[in-house]
C-alpha cells in the first residue's frame, strides 16, 4: 500500500506539473535561490574560519625566531652520524643498536649539552646532533669510542714484534706533520699501536670497573691520569697477576679499544683494586675518557660516516640569506600577479599572505611538539613552495577567466571555473606531493628537512585554496567583480563573450563553439559562415578580428611542429648524455668521501695564505675556492681526509695560525661508505618516485599519460645533469633533491596539460582529431604556463643570486629543471600522448576523415 501510495503522489506531482508550468518554474527559481542562499553562508563560514585560522597561526609563531626550532646546521654546533659494524661479523640487531644509542646518549649528556639529540636512523646509524657545541674536539673524541678497556698481561702477547715494541715502550709517539719545505714539525696529535683481537689474553675488561676518577698522573708532571676502581672479580685477579709479576718487574698492558695506551712495569703487589691508567692525557682527555669508561663500552663498533660543525655565526648567516631569499620571492611574485591580473591580482596576493601565515603556523606548531627544526635545505624548500602557491592562483584566476569568455556568469563563472582549476591544481600537488614524501621518506638526512617542508607547503596550499581563495572569489563575484569588470581584468573576457556571441550566431553555434572554432583554424570559421550567409567578410569576422584581451584567439601550432620539437629534444638528449660519458659529473665530498672547510668572515686573507695554512698542518691535496656571503669575504677547502677527529683538528690548526674565529668556521666531513648509502637512498627514492607517479597518473587519467609524462622528466633530469657535467658544478645530496624536485615541478606543467586534454575529450562540442584536440588544449593553457614558470622562476632565480651556497645548488638544479621542464610538458609528453592516442581506432578514424592536418573541425551540426 506505501509503495502504491508514493507511486499515485509521484503521478500526481508530474501531472500537477505539466498543468501548471508557471508554478513549477517559481519552485525551481525558489529551491536554486534557496541552495545560493546555502552556498553563501557556507563560503562565509569558510572565511570566518580562515580568520580563525589566521589569529591562530599569527600567536602561534610569534615571533619566529623563537618559535620555530632551528636546525643545527643555522644555529650552530655538532652533528655527526655514526655507522656501526659488529665485533663478530655478524649483523648488528636492533638492541645492540638501542643499547648503543642508550650509552652516546649518556656520553652526550655527561659533556653537558643542552637539547641534545640521539637518534637511530636506519638499521645500523645513529645521528647525534648537539646544538651550540663549543668543544667539538672533545665531543668528537668522546661520542664514538668503542670504550673496550682491557689489561693483559705482556707475556700473553703471541705476537713477537708487538711484544718486542712494547717491552721497549715504542707503543705512542707523536705524530709528526711536514711543512711546504720538507721540515718536520710534532703535532698535537699522538699516534697508538695497535694490536689485533685475539694476540693477547685479557686479564680484566671495563665490565669490572666500578668508578672512575682523574688526578695528575704525578705530582711535578702536566698529564693527567685516570684512575678504576675495580670490582671484587677485578680485584682478586688483577692481585694474582700482580703478585706473579712482581718478582720479575713484570709488566701490564693497558689496551684501549685495540690501541695501546701504556705499559707500566708490576713493582709490587696491588690487592686493593685500584689501577691508574696513564698515556700522556690532557685534562680534556682524561675527562673524555672518564666518560667513555662511566657509560660503558659499546656493544658494536662504530665508524663516523659523516660529521658537521657549524660555527653560529655562519649558520645565521646563511638564514638571513634564505629568509631575504624568501622575502624577496615572495614580493616579486606578488607585484607581477598584480601587474598582469590587476583586481584579481589582489586576490592572488591576499592568498599568498594566507599561504605564508599557516605555513609558518605549522611550522610553530610542529617545533613546540618537538616535531620539526628548520634547516636550510628546508629554507630552500620554503621558497620552491612560494612558486607552487603562486601557480595555483594563477590557474584558478586563468579558468575564471576563461568560464566568462565562454559565456558563463560571473557568479557561475566564480563556481565553475573555481572547481575544474582547484581540481586540476590539487591533482598537479599531489604528483609534486609524491616526490616531496618519497624525499623525506627514502632520501638521505641531509635532505629530509627539504622534503618536509616541500610537503608542509602543499598541504598549506590545498588548505588556502579550499579554505580562502575559493570562497572569497564565489562571495565577491556577483557583488564586486561584476560590478567592476575593467579593475577586476575581466572585461576582456566579457567582450570576447560578446563577439564571440555574434560569430556564433552566424555560424549556428554557441559563443564556446564559436570561440573554439576561430582558434582551431580561422579559415575554416570564414568559411562555413560564407556558406551560410554567403557574405565574403560578414561583420562578424571583423569584429573578432578586432577583439583584444590577453588570451590566445588562433591556436599555436605546437603540434604541427611536433616532429622538430621530438628531434631537437632527441638530439639534446644525446649530447647531454655524450658530454657525461666524455667529462663525467663531478661529484661533492657526500658522494666520495673528504672534508670541506669553510671560513667565513676572513677578511684581507689570500688563498695563497689559505694554500700555505694548510700544507704547514700536513695536508698537500686541499682544493681552496672563494667564497661571498653578505659582502664578507670567505673561503670554501676541499681535502681528502675522512677522519673527523683529524679534519677537525686540521681546520683548528689552520684557524688558529691564522687568527679565524671558530664561530665562522664549518666542518662537513665524509666516511668513504657515506656517498654509497646516499646514492642508494638517492636512487630509491627516485625510482619510487617514478612508480608512485605512473600509478596516480594512470589510476586518475589513463596509463599512456603516465608514462610519456616520465619519458618528458627524464628528458629534463638528462639536461640538467648535461649542463652540470658540461660546467663542471659538483653534484651534493641538494643537486639531488632539486633533481627529485624536479619530478614534481616537470610534471606539474604536464598534468595540466593532460587534465584539460582529459575535459576536452569529454566535453569539446565540436569534431576533430585527436591531434588537434591536444593542440588546442595546450593552447588552452599555454599562457598560465608562462606565467606559472615565471612566478616559479622568481625565487628560484632570487635563491640562486642572493642565498648561500646550500641554497644555490637547489636553485641551480631548479631553473633549469623549471625551463626544461616547461618545454617538454609541450614539446615532448603532448606530442608522445598524442601520437600515441591517434593509433586507437577510434581516434585514427578521426584522423582519417578530417586528415594529418592540425585545426581541421567540423560543428556538431554540421557532423551530423
Amino acid at each position: 500500500m506505501g509503495r502504491l501510495y508514493r507511486l499515485l503522489m509521484r503521478a500526481c506531482f508530474f501531472k500537477h506539473k505539466e498543468r501548471n508550468p508557471s508554478m513549477m518554474a517559481t519552485q525551481t527559481k525558489k529551491r536554486k535561490k534557496k541552495s545560493g542562499g546555502s552556498s553563501e553562508r557556507r563560503n562565509i563560514w569558510l572565511l570566518i574560519l580562515t580568520t580563525i585560522l589566521i589569529l591562530a597561526s599569527v600567536y602561534v609563531f610569534t615571533p619566529p625566531s623563537q618559535r620555530i626550532n632551528q636546525g643545527l646546521d643555522i644555529q650552530g654546533g655538532l652533528s655527526v652520524v655514526l655507522t656501526a659494524t659488529s665485533n663478530d661479523g655478524n649483523p648488528v640487531t636492533k638492541e645492540e643498536m638501542e643499547a648503543s644509542r642508550a650509552i652516546i646518549e649518556s656520553r652526550v649528556n655527561s659533556l653537558g649539552a643542552s637539547e641534545a639529540a640521539v637518534q637511530l636512523q636506519g638499521d645500523n646509524q645513529i645521528l647525534v646532533q648537539i646544538p651550540g657545541a663549543t668543544d667539538t674536539k672533545a665531543a668528537l673524541e668522546t661520542i664514538g669510542k668503542t670504550g673496550k678497556l682491557e689489561f693483559a698481561r705482556l707475556d700473553s702477547f703471541t705476537d713477537e714484534a708487538v711484544r718486542k715494541r712494547i717491552d721497549t715502550g715504542d707503543y705512542g709517539k707523536t705524530a709528526m706533520v711536514t711543512d711546504e719545505f720538507g721540515n718536520q714539525f710534532p703535532s698535537k696529535k699522538k699516534s697508538s699501536l695497535k694490536v689485533q683481537p685475539g694476540t693477547y689474553k685479557a686479564l680484566i675488561t671495563g665490565e669490572n670497573i666500578t668508578n672512575v676518577s682523574v688526578d695528575r698522573a704525578s705530582e711535578t708532571g702536566t698529564d693527567y691520569a685516570v684512575n678504576v676502581r675495580l670490582n671484587g672479580e677485578g680485584t682478586a685477579a688483577f692481585a694474582k697477576a700482580t703478585r706473579e709479576l712482581a718478582p720479575t718487574k713484570g709488566k701490564i698492558v693497558i689496551v684501549l679499544d685495540g690501541e695501546v695506551q701504556s705499559a707500566p712495569a708490576v713493582q709490587s703487589v696491588i690487592d686493593g683494586g685500584r689501577v691508574s691508567i696513564t698515556g700522556g692525557y690532557t685534562l680534556a682527555g682524561a675527562n673524555g675518557l672518564r666518560t667513555v669508561l662511566e657509560s660503558g663500552s659499546l656493544p658494536v663498533s662504530f665508524q663516523y660516516s659523516q660529521s658537521q660543525i657549524v660555527g653560529p655565526t655562519l649558520g645565521q648567516g646563511a638564514l638571513a640569506a634564505g629568509v631575504l631569499v624568501a622575502g624577496l620571492g615572495l614580493l616579486l611574485v606578488m607585484l607581477y600577479l598584480l601587474f598582469f591580473y590587476r583586481g584579481l591580482g589582489l586576490i592572488t596576493a591576499g592568498a599568498m599572505v594566507v599561504f605564508a601565515v599557516f605555513y609558518l603556523g605549522i611550522l610553530a606548531t610542529l617545533s613546540h611538539f618537538g616535531l620539526f627544526s628548520l634547516s636550510l635545505s628546508g629554507v630552500a624548500g620554503i621558497v620552491l613552495t612560494i612558486g607552487m602557491a603562486a601557480d595555483s592562483s594563477i590557474l584558478v584566476i586563468e579558468r575564471f577567466r576563461e568560464e566568462i569568455r565562454m559565456g558563463r556568469s560571473v557568479r557561475a563563472a566564480s563556481i565553475t571555473g573555481v572547481r575544474h582549476a582547484i581540481m586540476t591544481s590539487i591533482d598537479a600537488d599531489l604528483v609534486t606531493l609524491v616526490s616531496a614524501l618519497s624525499l623525506f621518506f627514502l632520501a638521505s638526512s641531509s635532505v629530509k628537512g627539504f622534503g618536509l617542508t616541500l610537503a608542509l607547503g602543499i598541504a598549506c596550499d590545498i588548505i588556502m585554496m579550499l579554505l580562502f581563495k575559493a570562497p572569497l572569489v564565489r562571495i565577491i563575484a556577483p557583488r564586486t567583480i561584476a560590478h567592476h569588470p575593467r579593475f577586476w581584468d575581466i572585461q576582456d573576457s566579457k567582450n570576447a563573450y560578446q563577439t564571440f556571441s555574434q560569430l556564433g550566431e552566424a555560424t549556428g553555434v554557441t559563443a564556446g563553439e564559436a570561440e573554439i572554432g576561430e582558434a582551431m583554424n580561422y579559415k575554416e570559421t570564414a568559411r562555413i559562415i560564407k556558406e551560410r550567409a554567403g557574405e565574403e567578410d560578414p561583420a562578424a569576422l571583423k569584429l573578432v578580428r578586432q577583439l583584444k584581451g590577453r588570451f590566445i584567439k588562433h591556436d599555436i601550432g605546437f603540434l604541427s611542429a611536433r616532429k622538430i620539437f621530438l628531434t631537437v629534444s632527441g638530439i639534446l638528449v644525446l649530447a647531454c648524455i655524450a658530454v657525461v660519458c666524455i667529462k663525467g659529473v663531478t661529484f661533492g665530498i657526500e658522494f666520495v668521501g673528504g672534508t670541506s672547510v669553510t671560513y667565513s668572515n676572513t677578511g684581507d686573507l689570500t688563498s695563497q695564505d689559505i694554500t700555505q695554512a694548510f700544507n704547514k698542518a700536513g695536508v698537500k691535496d686541499a682544493t681552496v675556492q672563494t667564497t661571498e656571503n653578505e659582502g664578507q669575504k670567505g673561503f670554501l677547502i676541499r681535502m681528502t681526509e675522512t677522519n673527523a677527529q683529524t679534519s677537525e683538528h686540521i681546520a683548528r690548526t689552520v684557524a688558529d695560525e691564522l687568527h679565524l674565529s671558530a664561530e665562522n668556521t664549518q666542518v662537513s666531513t665524509i666516511g668513504p661508505d657515506w656517498g654509497t648509502s646516499v646514492v642508494r637512498a638517492s636512487l630509491i627514492a627516485f625510482f619510487v618516485s617514478l612508480a608512485l607517479i605512473i600509478a596516480y597518473i594512470a589510476i586518475r587519467f589513463e596509463y599512456k599519460m603516465g608514462f610519456t609524462a616520465v619519458v618528458a622528466l627524464l628528458h629534463d633530469l638528462i639536461i640538467v645533469m648535461g649542463v652540470y657535467a658540461l660546467i663542471g658544478r659538483e653534484v651534493t645530496p641538494n643537486t639531488i633533491a632539486a633533481l627529485l624536485t624536479i619530478l614534481g615541478y616537470s610534471l606539474y606543467d604536464t598534468v595540466v596539460v593532460f587534465h584539460r586534454i582529459n575535459d576536452n575529450m569529454k566535453e569539446l562540442n565540436i569534431r576533430c582529431s585527436f591531434m588537434t584536440m591536444a593542440n588546442h588544449s595546450v593552447n588552452q593553457v599555454f599562457l598560465r604556463t608562462i606565467n606559472t614558470t615565471l612566478t616559479s622562476i622568481i625565487p628560484v632565480i632570487a635563491m640562486l643570486f642572493f642565498g648561500g651556497e646550500t641554497l644555490q645548488d637547489f636553485a641551480f638544479a631548479m631553473v633549469i629543471g623549471l625551463i626544461s621542464g616547461s618545454y617538454s610538458s609541450i614539446a615532448v609528453a603532448t606530442p608522445l600522448f598524442s601520437m600515441w592516442k591517434t593509433r586507437e581506432s577510434a581516434n585514427a578514424k578521426l584522423q582519417k576523415r578530417f586528415g594529418k592536418e592540425i585545426g581541421t573541425f567540423a560543428f556538431i551540426h554540421d557532423a551530423k
